[in-house]
């Protein structure tokens, strides 16, 4: 056997290495992914479960958010802030979840109750200011765009009749 011989048996066996070398690096990205996504999925659920409680933890706290939903003109200065920051919390986590959706890290699964949760807090008279007078400023283009473009679709929201304990105004 020559020295070209054994050179050519070589990158034969080179070449024949690197294909489950090449493999393993695919399953291992994938299994990456699969944990980004999972990782996506439970900040999804920390985020909406954090803001789901306040309401639910605190009765006069649910009080000043069911009636800043149904007209935030109504709520004395202290009332008004507590909404406005609750509110504010409620468009920045859905902004963040959107940045999670958008790059392909949260399902459309979960994030379409996240898109019906945004038309449910912008069919009520106090989601709407806050929108309007905050968060259209405080928030990232893309997400006041995606959000805007939503409103002028014929996509519906959650019912907050009950809720609110009146008809809601379009």
């Amino acid at each position: 056997m020559t020295l070209n011989d054994i050179y050519l048996v070589s990158q034969v066996l080179a070449v024949a290495a690197l294909v489950p070398s090449v493999l393993y690096l695919a399953v291992q990205v994938r299994q990456n992914t699969l944990q980004a996504r999972a990782n996506a999925a439970y900040q999804f659920l920390e985020a909406t479960g954090s803001i789901n409680a306040v309401p639910i933890d605190n009765k006069e706290t649910a009080r000043v958010i069911r009636r800043g939903l149904a007209d935030i003109s109504v709520l004395d200065a202290d009332e008004r802030l507590q909404f406005i920051w609750f509110a504010g919390q409620h468009f920045t986590t859905h902004s963040t979840v959107y940045e999670l959706y958008r790059n392909k890290t949260l399902p459309e699964s979960q994030w379409y109750p996240i898109k019906k949760d945004i038309l449910t807090f912008m069919a009520t008279n106090g989601g709407r200011t806050v929108w309007n007078d905050f968060a259209v400023k405080g928030l990232s283009p893309d997400f006041v765009a995606y959000v805007e473009g939503l409103l002028e679709g014929d996509e519906g929201s959650y019912s907050m009749d009950e809720l609110l304990g009146a008809k809601k105004e379009k």
